[in-house]
């Protein structure tokens, strides 16, 4: 249970093949050594996982999947579309295909819901509350400056419920520090490396609800980046090798700063019952 006002931080992992991989691997999942180092520090930590999978790739992982959700102390799935086709991150046929393969391959309904890229929209919104999910986790409270961009900037930093003619739906937004609205996020925690994320904190506060989220590349992506073409590549590369290192040090600095660590579902359980404020869809809101 998540007690009103406490400060609750959810770890959770994007499961897609890694970058740019012609064989849409995913290494830390075919490899028992890569899969174990990530189980043994996220127990040494008592820290949860909550995986939104790409369903798709998810029958050919699956094994592999509940192997590493039976060796943390607690884990969940949740939905990252069927294809991760960041043109239709929300199409109608992505999510019904997602919400079909996951009810195959655990034999229940998804909780929550995580767009490609974080690409939402009002269609997409709507698409998510009529489908029942208790919760979405798709917005970066903050801008986006490459070929997926956004800009979020007018949404709450804090746990909110989008409202719309179908109904309303919880949003778990990607903790941003205020201010500046930095998000804490593994591939900016990479580039800029963890000491520019010490001084934020000295300056700018996180909300009390931080969701936090990575790729399993991530901890390895050093050995994958001569795949990315562009300026991309360098910021893969940077701290590359030390992508288990960067998550010991969020997970420490998040329990140094008094969060307990949760299920996503267990903190929108929580969430749903509090009165939390209600937000228009992006079409109403740009016209404000």
């Amino acid at each position: 249970m998540v007690a009103l006002g406490e400060r609750i931080a959810c770890l959770t992992v994007d499961v897609e093949p890694d970058l740019r991989c012609p064989e849409q691997r995913i290494r830390l999942l075919d490899e028992d050594a890569r899969m174990q180092a990530l189980a043994e520090l996220l127990r040494a930590y008592d820290v949860p996982l909550t995986m939104f999978v790409v369903t798709s790739h998810a029958r050919r992982y699956a094994e592999r999947l509940n192997a590493l959700a039976r060796a943390l102390p607690a884990a969940e799935f949740a939905l990252h579309s069927h294809t991760h086709d960041t043109r239709h991150p929300c199409s109608k046929e992505e999510i019904e295909s997602a919400v079909d393969a996951y009810g195959e391959l655990w034999n229940s309904k998804p909780a929550g819901y995580r767009a490609p890229n974080c690409l939402i929209d009002d269609e997409g919104m709507e698409r998510l509350i009529r489908a029942g999910f208790l919760y979405d986790s798709s917005i970066v409270p903050s801008v986006r400056m490459d070929a997926h961009r956004y800009n979020h900037l007018r949404m709450p930093r804090e746990p909110f419920r989008f409202s719309s003619p179908s109904g309303e739906l919880l949003e778990l937004p990607i903790a941003c520090f205020g201010g500046i609205r930095l998000p804490l996020a593994f591939s900016y925690i990479k580039l800029l490396g963890f000491g520019a994320y010490r001084a934020a904190a000295a300056a700018f506060s996180l909300p009390n609800t931080v969701v936090t989220y990575f790729h399993f590349y991530d901890l390895y992506a050093g050995e994958i980046a001569h795949n990315i073409r562009g300026w991309k590549r360098y910021a893969h590369s940077r701290n590359g090798r030390n992508g288990l290192r960067l998550l010991r040090d969020v997970i420490a600095f998040l329990k140094q700063h008094g969060y307990r660590f949760a299920l996503m579902r267990d903190c929108a359980q929580s969430r749903s019952r509090e009165q939390l404020p209600t937000q228009r869809l992006f079409s109403e809101l740009a016209a404000s």
